[in-house]
């Protein structure tokens, strides 16, 4: 596989992860779950979808 082919499909698979990270985001919404992540020193933190939505989906 060539470089050009690695980072054609490195491409298609951020795109998707991205996608199905921002579905995840829209079900908890609407089933009013909390997501669990962490912060910047790697611990565990529970923030609500709409903050997780504000904060990540801002790119």
């Amino acid at each position: 596989m060539s470089d050009e082919d690695k980072l054609n499909q490195r491409h298609i698979l951020d795109k998707a992860l991205k996608e199905s990270f921002k579905k995840m985001l829209e079900l908890k919404k609407k089933l009013g779950q909390p997501i669990v992540t962490s912060d910047s020193e790697g611990n565990p933190i529970i923030i609500s979808a709409e903050c997780a939505e504000k904060i990540i989906c801002n790119d």
